[in-house]
């Protein structure tokens, strides 16, 4: 029981202790999506400055111990092998960070997240136009259909790999409303 205790200390400081080393950095950008698409969606992306420590405990991984423990991300080969099949086509970049976004999108505030965006012929999404959110209301009132799209962003949890939810991508069609 002790030790079980032990460990669970020692992970809690961990955790705490990678966040206060962990210099956050700059908001990351998506240089291949149009400007302004996680905000329409609602997503904010801050910095996810990983400690020092974190390359050891990739390595520690690789030969089978367990990830993202430590407040460490999982690797972005590793956040890429999660995709689902139909987001198997062509990675076009992936960034780290750190992502709030509304409730209903399963993210939630300040998680390590890979966002993975893709392009492929399998994934064929419809894309909304959405009002600004207004305080208490949903991130996206849908205001109109847009065009179809075969790009996405795939935000995949930082530290378990898991796929969390996605964006579909599309560049505004002649006539959109902007906004």
């Amino acid at each position: 029981m002790a030790l079980c205790a032990s460990g669970v200390l020692a992970a809690g400081f961990g955790v705490g202790l990678s966040r206060l080393t962990a210099g956050a950095g700059p908001a990351p950008s998506l240089r291949t999506v149009p400007a302004g698409t996680l905000a329409r969606a609602g997503v904010t992306l801050a910095g996810a400055g990983q400690p020092p420590y974190c390359d050891i405990e990739r390595g520690a991984a690789q030969r089978g111990a367990p990830a993202g423990v430590g407040g460490c991300a999982i690797s972005r080969e590793q956040a890429e092998s999660n995709l689902l099949p139909a987001f198997r086509g062509t990675v076009r970049e992936a960034v780290l960070a750190r992502v709030s976004a509304p409730g209903a999108s399963g993210i939630g505030q300040d998680r390590l997240v890979w966002l993975v965006v893709v392009r492929s012929n399998l994934l064929v999404l419809p894309t909304t136009y959405c009002a600004p959110p207004v305080p208490g209301g949903a991130a996206c009132q849908t205001r109109g259909l847009g065009a179809v799209s075969n790009q996405a962003i795939v935000f995949i949890d930082g530290s378990t790999g898991q796929v969390l939810t996605t964006v579909s991508v599309a560049a505004p069609a002649a006539g959109a409303p902007a906004g």
